[in-house]
Parts: C-alpha cells; sequence; structure tokens
C-alpha cells in the first residue's frame, strides 16, 4: 500500500501545474545565472593574468623598496565560483570592468536560485500534502486500507523529495554542462567532490522546506491557513534571520566605527610617527656637531653628487655612512615601535569584531539557510575559512617579499653606499604569489558542521509532521 501512496504522490506531483511552472523556472534561473557566471569567470581570469603582466611590467620599470606596494596579491578564481560566488579570495582588488550594473544587480548563483526558488518550490509542494487530502475526502479512504500513519507521511515525505531531486538535477545539470562548455575550464577531482557535496546539501535544504510545508500541513485543518503559515515561516526563516542577524549581533557586541579606526591608525603610522623620526633625526645630527655647510651638504645635495664626494674624500665617506646607518637604525625602530602601537589598536578592534562576528553567525543558526550557504561556500572555496586561509597565505607572502626586498637592497648599498629606498632596485627574481586552495578532505571537514545542522532540521520538521499527523483529525 505505501508503494501505491508513493506513485500516487509521484504523479499527482508531477501533472500539478505549480511543480511544472517551479521546473522551468527553476530550470531557466539555473541556466542564465550559469551563462553569466560563467562569462564572469572567464573574465575574472583575463584579469588575473593582465594583473600579473602590469606588476611585473611597473616593476621592471620603477621598482623600488617605496613601490613594493604596487604587488599585487590576487589568485587566480577558483573555477567552482562559476556555481557559487561566496567571498571572492581577491576582495578589495578593484574590477578592471567600468560598468557599474553589475554592482547593483548582481547575477544570481546556483546557492541563491536554491535558496530562494527551491526552498519555495518544497513549501509549494508541501504546504497542502495531508490537510489537501483531507478537504478532499481521499486521506480519509487511505486510513480505512488499515495503513499506518506513519507509513502514509513517510509515502508523502518521499514522493515531494523525489519530485524535487528530479527538478534539482534537471536544473543543475543544465548549469553545470553551460559553464563547462562556456567556460573553458575543466573540473579536477576536488572540484567534482565539492559539486556533488553541494548537490546533497541542497537537496537537505530544500527538504528541510518541504518538511516544514508537511509539518503545517498536519498542525492546520485547512489548505488556505497551512498556505499562509508556510509563507510566512519562509519569510522569516529565509530573508529576516539571516539579513538581523549581525545587525542584532552589532547591538549586543559593539566594535568601533572602521573610519575612526582608520584615523586613528593612519595618524599612528604617518603623523605621529613622522614627528618622532624628525626629532630623533636632529638628536642623531646635535650628536656629530655638523656645521651648517655639512648638514646642507648632506641633506641637499644630488646622488651623483654624494658619490664624487664618497669617492674623493674618505673622512666624509666614514661619517656619511655612520650618521646614515644610524638614521636607518632609528627610523626602523621608530616604525617598529608605532606598527606595534597600530597593531594593538588594531588587534583590540579585530577582537571586538570576531566576536560580533561569532555572536551573528550563531544567531544566523535559527534559519536553515545560513548552515546551506556556509557549507557550500566552503566547499566551493569561497567562504569565510577560504578567505581566512586566503589572507594567511597573502600575510606570509608579504613578509617574504619584504624580506627578499630588504636583501636585495642591502645586497646592492654594499655595491653602492649612495644607494637609497628611491632608488630602482632589481627585483625580477622575486617570489610570485601563489594561492594554495584547501583540499576537498579540508573544505569537507569546515562543511560537515553546517552538513549536521540541515540534517537536525530536516528531523525536527519532520518529527513535528509526524507529531501532528497522529493527532490530524481526518473526519
Amino acid at each position: 500500500m505505501i508503494g501505491s501512496i508513493l506513485l500516487k504522490e509521484l504523479r499527482d506531483h508531477l501533472l500539478s501545474l505549480r511543480f511544472q511552472m517551479g521546473l522551468l523556472l527553476a530550470v531557466a534561473l539555473v541556466s542564465a545565472s550559469a551563462f553569466v557566471l560563467a562569462g564572469n569567470y572567464q573574465r575574472e581570469r583575463s584579469e588575473y593574468y593582465q594583473r600579473q603582466r602590469q606588476e611585473d611590467d611597473f616593476l621592471a620599470r620603477y621598482a623600488h623598496l617605496n613601490r613594493l606596494g604596487a604587488a599585487v596579491m590576487v589568485s587566480r578564481p577558483p573555477a567552482s565560483t562559476a556555481l557559487v560566488r561566496g567571498l571572492p579570495n581577491d576582495a578589495g582588488v578593484e574590477t578592471l570592468d567600468v560598468n557599474p550594473m553589475p554592482e547593483l544587480f548582481p547575477p544570481m548563483d546556483l546557492a541563491l536560485v536554491v535558496a530562494v526558488i527551491f526552498s519555495l518550490l518544497g513549501i509549494v509542494l508541501g504546504f497542502d500534502a495531508v490537510n489537501g487530502e483531507g478537504e478532499r475526502g481521499t486521506l480519509k479512504l487511505m486510513l480505512a486500507h488499515r495503513v499506518r500513519r506513519f507509513q502514509v507521511l513517510v509515502a508523502k515525505w518521499a514522493g515531494g523529495m523525489l519530485v524535487l531531486v528530479l527538478a534539482f538535477l534537471a536544473a543543475v545539470l543544465a548549469g553545470a554542462a553551460i559553464v563547462l562548455l562556456q567556460s573553458g575550464t575543466h573540473w579536477n577531482a576536488d572540484e567534482w567532490l565539492s559539486f556533488a557535496w553541494v548537490c546533497g546539501i541542497s537537496l537537505l535544504y530544500c527538504g528541510a522546506f518541504f518538511a516544514l510545508a508537511l509539518m503545517l500541513s498536519t498542525l492546520a485543518r485547512r489548505s488556505s491557513v497551512s498556505v499562509l503559515a508556510s509563507m510566512f515561516a519562509w519569510v522569516l526563516l529565509v530573508l529576516l534571520v539571516p539579513n538581523l542577524s549581525p545587525y542584532v549581533a552589532a547591538q549586543i557586541v559593539r566594535a568601533p566605527a572602521r573610519a575612526a579606526l582608520e584615523r586613528d591608525r593612519q595618524f599612528i603610522t604617518s603623523e605621529e610617527r613622522d614627528e618622532i623620526i624628525r626629532s630623533e633625526a636632529r638628536k642623531i645630527v646635535q650628536k656629530y656637531n655638523l656645521d651648517v655647510d655639512w648638514r646642507q651638504l648632506f641633506m641637499d645635495v644630488t646622488p651623483e653628487a654624494v658619490k664624487r664626494r664618497l669617492a674623493a674624500d674618505p673622512g666624509f665617506r666614514r661619517l656619511y655612512e655612520q650618521i646614515r646607518n644610524e638614521l636607518m637604525a632609528m627610523v626602523n625602530d621608530v616604525n617598529r615601535r608605532q606598527g606595534e602601537k597600530a597593531g594593538r589598536l588594531m588587534d583590540a578592534w579585530r577582537s571586538r569584531a570576531r566576536q560580533q562576528f561569532e555572536l551573528s553567525r550563531r544567531l544566523s543558526y535559527a534559519s536553515p539557510l545560513p548552515p546551506f550557504v556556509y557549507a557550500a561556500t566552503e566547499l566551493s572555496v569561497t567562504g569565510f575559512r577560504s578567505r581566512t586561509q586566503y589572507l594567511e597565505q597573502a600575510s606570509r607572502f608579504s613578509s617574504a617579499l619584504w624580506g627578499y626586498a630588504e636583501g636585495r637592497f642591502r645586497e646592492e648599498q654594499r655595491k653602492n653606499p649612495a644607494l637609497t629606498s628611491n632608488n630602482f632596485l632589481d627585483l625580477s627574481t622575486r617570489p610570485r604569489f601563489a594561492y594554495v586552495p584547501p583540499r576537498f578532505s579540508d573544505r569537507l571537514e569546515e562543511a560537515l558542521p553546517f552538513v549536521r545542522m540541515l540534517v537536525a532540521w530536516n528531523a525536527v520538521f519532520f518529527v513535528g509532521a509526524m507529531v501532528g499527523f497522529l493527532r490530524f483529525d481526518v473526519r
């Protein structure tokens, strides 16, 4: 009997206008988003290589220590961004695209289509699964054949889920085909495994909303009531909870405004630092009792004149090197102390911001949507953890690059004592930044806690549907 009920559910859903319209809409949106995002991926990949060429050309012509910040630390966009955008690894790097329209109307990705369209499809398929049968009188006939209520509910749930799986596979396979054909990318084993898990997590998310609608159809006697309750629950869980959680967290854990923080940090590392350096430099010059002509000579002559004076006057060379070494040591020490002071200010802000962020994440767990998004983006290498790993690798590369540049500067300075930080420095053998994405096992480890949350949401709603159905009056 349970098989007959399952076949009936499949037939009713597949022949219903709401499913057919939902299927067409889902396939159209996923295909359109895949087409747009595949084009974006091609553009971002082209920009990645263009930035590399620009960096090489710039440093080959103008490289010196004061311009080392021109080294661009961007990573090649992961192939999965053609389906799931998430957070960009090189957030903060301005796009070469001059059209502002994509910023106002950003393209949809698979995660957004699943979050909105497929969750609504789950609501549409399940809001009258039980009370609709009761209104038509067919539920009473089912139970008259000595079928257990648990079996009826399982058959209805399985039928609805199979239809959701069919609609999702039709849409996602169409999107994947468009991405692979248009973008010309080739996914490795990690990308395919991640894609398969994203599909499974998407179905868990859709199943949670189908189970929610199923539960509400057992708690309300009339389908007109359950559809309103289902839509209210959808708005609450999809629109309100995820969007309100960061603002609620910001009221509980307050952090200083970023603009004020940047102003204080800029003062510490710029104006205050320069004043300290000027004061210490005057003390060093006064210590050597230099007369006015010597101070003017030291400060104002051109590099070529310095070279001639250094070659002709050994005494001047010794004094020049001694004063220069003391000044450089002083500047380095002041930069270190001011950097540590600014670092302590930033660390305090980061601590508060991290607390605020963690609280907002915990608050967002009151909806199935955030766990789904967190899991999908982590598997696609576009999530919070992936962004953190990118920043860590970029920080290590920056330290290595500066260490290399300072070593090259000291090496060239031994050959030419008059070399300054504003003179050209050959950096052609410098290290290049190459972001190493996490392996699939690491991605899955990050995503599994969110997968468990989605399983828990499904279990809670299904148990609620079972309890409601056991108490449902079929008369």
